[in-house]
């Protein structure tokens, strides 16, 4: 048996790009969790996230957050709105909607079709 990444006698060399570069991590590694250990995470440690941001990772506009700013959970520190985890999970909550839940709205006449509303006599005539 030869070195990792070499191919066994008669069967043919594989060619795969990276794939010598990983063996090799993980041969020197004394153990595959030191090895996973030295990889670069992505992980965010930041307590607070911005208006923009918040609004990244909620996937809507900036404009819509600050204009609702009032009615949605929030930290302010003086002048600094700050949004954390909590606070996003929160809001995409409160905008929840169940499809099988939602009412469906009742027509005077019992009958649930569009075309079967009419102008109330009431309504103003237009000139």
């Amino acid at each position: 048996m030869g070195l990792p990444g070499e191919a066994p006698l008669g069967a043919p060399a594989l060619n795969l790009p990276g794939l010598d570069s990983i063996l090799r991590l993980l041969a020197g590694a004394e153990h595959l969790e030191a090895a996973i250990r030295r990889l670069p995470t992505s992980e965010d440690t930041r307590l607070h996230v911005t208006y923009d941001e918040a609004a990244q990772r909620l996937g809507i506009p900036e404009k819509w957050l600050r204009e609702r700013i009032g009615k949605l959970p929030h930290r302010k520190m003086g002048k600094f709105v700050l949004f954390t985890e909590s606070d996003l999970k929160a809001i995409s909550e409160m905008f929840f909607v169940n499809p099988e839940e939602t009412i469906t709205p009742s027509y005077g006449n019992g009958s649930k079709s569009l075309s079967a509303l009419k102008p109330s006599s009431r309504s103003r005539t237009r000139s």
